[in-house]
C-alpha cells in the first residue's frame, strides 16, 4: 500500500510539471495556449509575427519570470485574443516579488498589422500593461484587474471601465479621452485618474487611500457628471473639477475632498473627516451639502469680482474645528441660508475667517437657525449688500438686498408694480402698499428674481431671508 501511495504521489508530481508551459521566443504560426497546459512561464520576451494569431483561453495563468529577466514583453506583429470572461479570467502576473514592476507588459505594433483584443482579465506587474503603438478607437475593459503596475491604463479617444480594479498602480488611469467610468475601484495608487477630458461620467466608484484619487488637468470640454461615488482616506480626492455636477458622493478622511472647483455643481453630498472639506473657486454651486467634523469646512479661493463668486446655499456647515467658512478672498459673500448648528452669532463667528480677523478677506453675511436648521432664528448683515437695476425708464434705481418682510426701492421715481419669480418660475405680481414698499413676507426664504418694475422688464436677484 506504500509502494502504491509513493507511485501515485510522483504521478501528481509528474503531471504538475507537465502542466507548466515554458514559453519565448517567435510565434510564426496560429497558437492556442489552453488551460489544460496552463500555467504559462515566460522565460523570454515573445513575439507574435504578422499573419499569425495567439489565443489565450479563458482561466489562463502567464507567468513572468522575473528571475531571469525583468524587462520581457509580450509583442503583436500579429493578432492576439486574450478574451477571459466571469468564470475564468485570464491571470498574467510577475513570477517573483508581485508587489512590484517586474516586465515590459504587451505591446502592439500596429505598424507591423499588431492586434490586441484583451478583456475579463488579471494583470500585474508590468510597466505598461498594454502599450499601443497607436491609440485605439475604443478601449473597453469590464471585470479586468490592473495591479501594481507603473501607468496601468494609458487611453486616448474613448475609454469605458465597467467594474474594473486598481491596485498598487503608480498611475491607474491616465490620458486624452471621452471617460465612461461605472462601479470601479481604486486603492493605494499613486494617482488614480488623471484625465484629459472631453467628458467625464463616471458613477457608483470608490476611491480607497490613494494619494491622488481624481485629478482633472485640463478643462472638460463637455461635461462631467460624477454621481454616487466614494472618496475614503484620499490625498486629494477630487482636484479641478469643471463644467459639470458633483452629486451624491461621500467624502471621508481625505485630505482634501474637493480642491478647485470652476464651474460646477456640487450638490447633496457629505463631508467629513477631511483635512479640508471643499475648495470652491470661479461660478461654484454649493448647495445642500453636508459639511460636518472636518477640520476645515468651506474654503473659498480664486475669486477676483463677484461676477464669478461661487454661490454657497441651503448647506449644513458644522463643528468644523479650525473653521465653517475661509472666506481666502477679497469679495464680500452673502452666505445666508446655510445653517452653522449654533444658536448664537458669538458661536458662529468663531468659526468663520473674513474680514473681522483678516484685514485682506471679504466680509460674510450669514444667518442663525436653530440646532435642527429648520427655523431661522436671525440675520447678521456685516456689509450692506446693495443691488443696482438699471432700466430704460427709470435712472437712479437701487433697492436693498438682502430683505427681510418688506422690499423698499431707493428710487426718486414712484414705483406702483412689480413682479417677481421664485428660481422654480413660479410669478408673483405685488402692489406697494406705502410710497415704493413692498411686502414680501408671504414669500419664502431664498433666492428670488424681480422680473418687473412697473412696466419695465427687469431681471435682479435678490435674497429673502425670513
Amino acid at each position: 500500500m506504500k509502494i502504491i501511495f509513493l507511485v501515485f504521489i510522483g504521478f501528481m508530481l509528474c503531471a504538475t510539471v507537465q502542466a507548466q508551459t515554458f514559453v519565448s521566443g517567435g510565434i510564426y504560426q496560429n497558437t492556442n495556449w489552453s488551460i489544460n497546459n496552463s500555467p504559462y512561464v515566460v522565460t523570454g520576451s515573445v513575439v507574435v509575427f504578422s499573419g499569425n494569431t495567439l489565443t489565450i483561453d479563458p482561466g489562463v495563468e502567464i507567468l513572468i519570470n522575473n528571475d531571469i529577466d525583468d524587462s520581457l514583453y509580450i509583442e503583436t506583429r500579429g493578432t492576439i485574443n486574450m478574451l477571459g470572461n466571469n468564470q475564468l479570467p485570464i491571470t498574467i502576473r510577475t513570477l517573483n516579488d508581485t508587489s512590484n514592476i517586474g516586465w515590459i507588459g504587451f505591446v502592439c505594433t500596429s505598424s507591423q498589422g499588431g492586434v490586441l483584443n484583451a478583456n475579463h482579465f488579471s494583470i500585474s506587474n508590468a510597466q505598461v500593461p498594454f502599450n499601443f503603438e497607436a491609440p485605439l478607437a475604443l478601449y473597453s475593459y469590464t471585470n479586468c484587474s490592473f495591479n501594481h503596475c507603473g501607468q496601468a491604463v494609458t487611453v486616448g479617444n474613448e475609454t469605458v471601465l465597467n467594474n474594473c480594479q486598481f491596485i498598487g498602480n503608480n498611475s491607474a488611469v491616465y490620458g486624452w479621452s471621452y471617460f465612461t467610468v461605472n462601479n470601479c475601484f481604486f486603492k493605494d495608487n499613486g494617482t488614480a485618474i488623471n484625465a484629459y477630458s472631453t467628458s467625464f461620467t463616471m458613477t457608483g466608484t470608490t476611491f480607497l487611500e490613494n494619494t491622488n484619487a481624481l485629478v482633472f488637468s485640463a478643462g472638460v470640454f463637455d461635461s462631467m457628471s460624477i454621481t454616487n461615488c466614494q472618496f475614503l482616506n484620499n490625498g486629494t480626492a477630487i482636484n479641478f473639477p469643471n463644467n459639470g455636477k458633483i452629486e451624491n458622493c461621500t467624502f471621508l478622511d481625505n485630505v482634501t475632498g474637493i480642491q478647485s472647483s470652476y464651474g460646477c455643481k456640487i450638490s447633496n453630498n457629505v463631508f467629513s473627516y477631511n483635512e479640508v472639506a471643499v475648495d470652491v473657486s470661479v461660478l461654484t454651486e454649493l448647495v445642500n451639502n453636508q459639511i460636518n467634523n472636518n477640520m476645515g469646512g468651506v474654503r473659498i479661493s480664486g475669486i477676483s469680482s463677484i461676477e464669478n463668486a461661487p454661490i454657497i446655499t441651503n448647506n449644513e456647515i458644522c463643528e468644523n474645528i479650525n473653521y465653517n467658512i475661509n472666506n481666502n478672498t477679497n469679495v464680500n459673500y452673502s452666505l445666508l441660508t446655510n445653517c452653522f448648528c449654533s444658536l448664537d452669532s458669538a458661536g458662529i463667528e468663531q468659526s468663520i475667517i473674513d474680514g473681522y480677523d483678516d484685514i485682506t478677506k471679504g466680509l460674510i453675511n450669514y444667518q442663525i437657525f436653530d440646532s435642527s436648521c429648520t427655523i431661522l432664528l436671525g440675520t447678521v448683515l456685516k456689509f450692506n449688500q446693495v443691488a443696482s437695476l438699471s432700466t430704460n425708464e427709470i435712472e437712479d434705481f437701487t433697492f436693498e438686498n438682502p430683505v427681510g418682510n418688506t422690499l423698499t426701492f431707493l428710487s426718486a421715481e414712484t414705483i406702483d408694480e412689480i413682479e417677481i419669480s421664485d428660481l422654480n418660475g413660479k410669478v408673483l405680481v405685488l402692489k406697494s402698499f406705502a410710497l415704493n414698499k413692498f411686502n414680501v413676507s408671504d414669500l419664502n426664504p431664498g433666492f428670488l428674481i424681480i422680473k418687473r418694475v412697473n412696466q419695465t422688464s427687469a431681471n435682479q436677484k435678490f435674497i429673502k431671508y425670513q
